[in-house]
């Protein structure tokens, strides 16, 4: 189901997507038979209430796509991650952030979970596929008043970008004024515009276009404001 995020702090923050294709590159804990976790007719009627806008009518089926899915294959593996993605979004989409919340912050731990002990103890830990979950955990804690939370989430996006990247990427310019908004958000001007003065200047210097291996590995879409 495409994530038809919305920013819950400022129309100007620019907006991240889901990038399933990754999901396939983590080392699940409990991995899944591809007869028995295939997506569900339920997911499928889901991803196509919400994609037309009806997520309240979209709800009932991603519950039961994810509750079949649990019963099947368990609660930890690919299948179970893009199922917490999807209904997260419903509940985001609904104005429903508490429980859109607690589906992200387990979406994170599985992925975390996958993390190599070495992976761990690098600058900037995280998979890069992890970016779209904290990044979206991070809007859901600011359109509850949670502040400080998200900034430390955006935090964390700008650091696994400037990892995987480098320091003047364009794409590190999306994470900067993440969580440059956010800090406005919460009445911090002070740290405001340094942030986005660094975006302003990569912005001016960098490559119009994110590469695509880029985009893919990243998760991020072109650097378009939302209308």
């Amino acid at each position: 189901m495409p994530h038809r995020q919305v920013s819950h702090i400022s129309h100007s923050i620019f907006a991240l997507f889901l990038c399933a294709l990754l999901l396939a590159g983590l080392t699940w804990p409990h991995p899944a038979r591809a007869d028995d976790c295939a997506e569900s007719p339920a997911a499928m009627r889901a991803g196509a209430l919400y994609t037309d806008g009806e997520s309240e009518a979209a709800l009932p089926y991603a519950r039961d796509a994810l509750a079949h899915t649990e019963q099947q294959c368990g609660p930890r593996n690919a299948e179970i991650v893009i199922l917490l993605s999807d209904l997260a979004a419903i509940y985001q989409d609904m104005g429903r952030y508490a429980e859109a919340e607690e589906l992200l912050k387990r979406v994170i731990d599985i992925k975390q979970a996958a993390l190599s002990p070495e992976e761990e103890n690098k600058p900037g830990a995280g998979l890069p596929n992890m970016i779209i979950d904290l990044d979206n955990l991070a809007f859901v804690y600011g359109a509850q008043g949670k502040f400080p939370e998200a900034s430390e989430l955006f935090e964390r996006v700008l650091a696994i970008t400037v990892h995987a990247v480098g320091e003047d990427h364009i794409i590190v310019s999306q994470a900067l004024r993440n969580l440059a908004e956010n800090h406005r958000a919460q009445g911090s001007f002070g740290e405001v515009a340094p942030l986005l003065a660094r975006a302003t200047k990569i912005e001016a210097t960098a490559a119009d276009e994110i590469p695509t291996d880029w985009a893919a590995k990243l998760c991020l879409i072109s650097p378009e404001p939302h209308a």
